[in-house]
């Protein structure tokens, strides 16, 4: 098992919170379009569609949020399709409802967590390759030409 860095175990409780909102969020909507609202209207549609890409969404973070906690290669790209669709969910929100400030948290931490997986260093550790620059992670090669401690 590959070592995890504090901030692949970020990104992993990360996801898992992400699932949890996006659990509350789509039970909430799809209560709110089916019971809430008049049957066949657009926004009853609109809330059941929103509800439905939350669901989605929850399986996926919390899947994701295993693969940052166990540093496996798949979880970057799985990262950057989890928060790429939050933002796009949270934008969607923001047009329903017209609440901005319960869609900055989310589409802040998205893009936070978008420029965090594009690092090189986090896609040298998920992705298995040695392109993270010299001052950021410690290669193997490099660690075979430091000076040893003397004892």
């Amino acid at each position: 098992m590959k070592k995890r860095s504090l901030g692949l175990t970020v990104l992993g409780f990360s996801s898992v919170m992400v699932g949890l909102y996006s659990q509350i969020a789509a039970i909430a909507l799809i209560l709110i379009g089916s019971v809430f609202t008049v049957a066949g209207s657009v926004h009853a549609g609109a809330a059941l569609v929103l509800g439905a890409l939350y669901l989605g969404l929850t399986g996926a973070a919390y899947l994701v949020g295993y693969g940052f906690w166990t540093a496996r290669h798949w979880a970057w790209a799985g990262g950057m399709i989890v928060f790429g669709a939050l933002i796009v969910s949270s934008l969607a929100l923001l047009l329903l409802t017209a609440n901005l400030l319960a869609s900055i948290g989310p589409l802040a931490g998205s893009a936070v967590a978008i420029w965090y997986l594009q690092r090189p260093a986090t896609k040298a550790q998920l992705l298995g390759t040695e392109t993270a620059p010299a001052g950021e992670t410690e290669t193997s090669a490099d660690a075979l030409d430091a000076p040893q401690p003397a004892n």
